[in-house]
């Protein structure tokens, strides 16, 4: 039986891309590992695992500087489940353990690996499972998807947003960009969270979008202000909703609703289905807005080395993490815009 061999460089080899497309989600995509390599000034290495000549495991793994805790390794930051993707359990665990012996040797005393829990844990490794993410299927075409959402409250809004007059459209310049960026500022500092920064939407994602790997929906008044946006990540069998922002004086108008239901419709024809994104369970209202879309739980399981530690594992509804979202959502507008340097340490 051929003996399986673990390499790490510091660019994919060409057999990774093709890996990633054949078998993984959108995070598991070169492309974006590269994104935010480039974007938050990270240290990233890709491991791979070959048998007999050829690929058979993938493993892109983002070491994220020190602020409030320590230097450690993530697979892979803003991304919920990117961990090993491999032919096997064996596989799987061989490239955990890569990671670690990684660690060991630059000092890194965290590791962190995201997955949906295709394969138990590696030795060395503890499992965390606090978080879900939720899926809508949509094997059955659009008029089933439609039946699946809350008749009272999700295809209410939609029909309702429909009369409102709003425009939706796809952006793709550096000036539709830029008004979700804007838009997330506004919506992350309401939440108490830093956004991420301008360069991200305007670079980034655009970079994404022309490798066909994400999109941009707005929906825009007659006249006005826009009312708001939100981008998908694009993967071969499933889209991600990866950001949502709007004006608050527009609600009203349920454009959220409009935008979402588009991007759905999108999935479906392109024969996708429909990520809504993931919720911790102490989320209770942001956990029933994804069931009330259809969507379906699917437990994620975040492994760590040597033990569970770190922001993941904080409760949003109280304790420190509820604290710093309070005091974050007083700041100043423009200050707590300056707050997106800080983006990159929270992977």
């Amino acid at each position: 039986m051929p003996s399986l061999t673990i390499s790490r460089g510091v660019e994919p080899p060409e057999d990774w891309r093709a890996f990633a497309v054949a078998h993984g989600t959108f995070y598991h995509r070169p492309e974006w590992a590269q994104c935010l390599a480039d974007i938050y000034r990270l240290r990233l290495d890709y491991y791979s695992a070959t048998t007999g000549g050829g690929l058979c495991g993938i493993l892109a793994v983002a070491e994220i500087p020190p602020l409030i805790g320590p230097r450690r390794f993530v697979s892979l930051p803003f991304s919920y489940a990117s961990g090993p993707l491999a032919n096997d359990a064996a596989t799987a665990a061989a490239l955990s353990q890569a990671v670690v012996d990684r660690a060991r040797e630059r000092g890194v005393s965290r590791v962190e690996l995201k997955s949906r829990g295709e394969y138990p844990p590696a030795p060395e490794f503890q499992r965390a499972s606090r978080y879900a993410t939720y899926e809508i299927p949509t094997d059955g075409g659009e008029p089933f998807v439609w039946r699946q959402l809350h008749a009272g409250s999700t295809q209410r809004s939609i029909k309702k947003g429909r009369k409102s007059g709003l425009v939706i459209r796809r952006g793709e310049s550096t000036s539709d960009w830029l008004i979700m960026a804007e838009l997330e500022e506004r919506t992350a500092h309401g939440h108490g969270l830093p956004a991420p920064p301008r360069r991200f939407f305007i670079e980034g994602c655009r970079r994404l979008q022309a490798a066909g790997l994400a999109d941009l929906y707005l929906a825009l008044p007659s006249s006005g202000a826009p009312a708001a946006a939100i981008t998908t990540w694009k993967g071969a069998r499933s889209w991600i909703y990866a950001f949502g922002a709007s004006d608050p004086a527009q609600l009203e108008h349920r454009p959220n609703h409009l935008l979402l239901w588009a991007a759905i419709q999108d999935a479906i024809a392109a024969g996708c289905r429909f990520d809504m994104g993931r919720a911790a369970p102490e989320q209770e209202g942001l956990v029933e807005f994804k069931r009330r879309w259809g969507g379906q739980a699917l437990p994620l399981a975040y492994d760590y080395w040597p033990a569970p530690a770190g922001l993941n594992l904080a409760p949003r509804n109280r304790g420190p993490m509820a604290t710093a979202a309070a005091l974050w959502s007083h700041l100043p507008a423009s200050v707590a815009r300056l707050g997106s340097g800080l983006y990159r340490y929270l992977g």
